[in-house]
């Protein structure tokens, strides 16, 4: 009973890691870095779950055929237990970095505890060191077990660390994806290596991987990829939600932002440098404005701040404090250009019933004024 309630798990769990695949897989002929990575994590665990339900399988089962598939299939599992926790580590890594030379270096590092593995799983087969397979066909730990469980903790432990150390790198939505994937397999796998017999570990890691998946899924529908702010779809839903009509206690304020001299930056210094100059813009605009205030990227050039307010001191109080922040970055002079902004702002006026478009048209127009009023084309 106990053996088909797992396989039953297990092929649910497979049935829902096709789907990420396929739905991954099948988008693009050429995967990035990212996708890739992911990609790993997803065929890792199913590979997983296949051994895992084969282990179940022929556990007890009679007879020399049964016995030698047994010892491949478990040797296999061995192995690949810490070597999902490995591609883990590359995928926080590179998360946080998006740095593919590092990625390498990281590679080269942590492969050691890993080779490790590969040489203990394989001697297993006659020196059970990790497990052992008795003349029943019964599967028994070795005296080695707690090495593999260690090995594949600590790498779990040391990508758990990089995203405590760079939390506030990342968007909430994306630290707390990357949390659950270490929580829900860190207690499974305590709770199985406490309790023999009990497999809960790649169920919960596909769980782990799904949740992933739905925050990647939000991300590249709502989040501008180069900048990490909300693009232009959210901007509208957001809108939406709290709409120009809106009656509460507190006001709606709008600015709109344009970053001076941005094709310059990009004549002179290449679009690289463009690139660049929209991140530490996102950046900056983030340090200034309230957690709670929506930013996002209108387009191109342009950004977006929607500020719910209880005077309309808030909304100068955080202007002065983006001007503060653009004056503190450009006199670090860490990039060969300033950073700029021309912007216009106002506050909803909810007995005119002025709709989205028309209020967005209006700061935007504001912002013009203060370009041409600097003589910024």
């Amino acid at each position: 009973m106990q053996f088909v309630l797992y396989l039953e798990l297990n092929f649910f769990a497979l049935f829902v890691l096709l789907l990420i695949f396929l739905n991954i897989y099948g988008r693009t002929e050429k995967h990035l870095t990212e996708q890739k990575l992911f990609l790993a994590l997803v065929m890792s665990n199913a590979v997983l779950l296949v051994l895992d339900s084969g282990m179940w399988f022929l556990d007890g089962r009679p007879g020399a055929a049964a016995h030698s598939v047994y010892l491949f299939v478990t040797v296999l599992y061995y192995i690949m237990n810490p070597s999902i926790c490995f591609v883990w580590s590359l995928y926080v890594d590179y998360q946080i970095n998006r740095n593919e030379k590092r990625l390498e270096k990281l590679c080269l590092i942590l492969l050691p505890p890993l080779i490790l593995n590969v040489l203990l799983s394989l001697l297993s087969v006659n020196r059970n060191l990790l497990f052992s397979i008795d003349s029943g066909n019964i599967y028994h730990r070795g005296p080695l077990f707690l090495l593999m469980f260690a090995i594949s903790y600590l790498y779990l432990a040391g990508a758990m660390l990089q995203i405590l150390a760079n939390r506030k790198k990342m968007n909430r939505i994306g630290f707390y994806s990357l949390i659950s994937f270490e929580f829900l397999p860190f207690i499974a796998g305590i709770i199985q290596t406490m309790f023999y017999g009990v497999s809960l570990v790649w169920i919960c890691t596909s769980i782990s991987i799904l949740i992933i998946f739905i925050n990647i899924q939000n991300n590249q529908l709502y989040t501008d990829y180069l900048t990490g702010l909300f693009n232009r779809r959210q901007l509208d839903n957001y809108l939406q939600q709290r709409s120009l009509y809106h009656s509460g206690k507190k006001k709606l304020a709008g600015i709109m932002l344009d970053l001076d001299s941005f094709k310059m930056i990009n004549d002179l210094y290449g679009h690289a440098a463009g690139d660049q100059a929209l991140e530490y813009t996102a950046k900056i605009l983030k340090k200034s404005f309230r957690k709670d205030d929506f930013i996002a990227r209108y387009g191109g050039d342009e950004f977006i701040v929607i500020m719910e307010i209880e005077n309309c001191m808030d909304t100068v109080n955080s202007i002065d404090r983006l001007t503060r922040n653009l004056e503190h970055f450009n006199s670090l002079k860490a990039v060969p250009y300033k950073i700029a902004l021309s912007l216009g702002y106002d506050y909803v006026d909810c007995k005119t019933e002025k709709s989205v478009l028309k209020f967005l048209k209006h700061i935007d127009n504001l912002m013009y004024e203060d370009k041409l009023a600097k003589k910024i084309v």
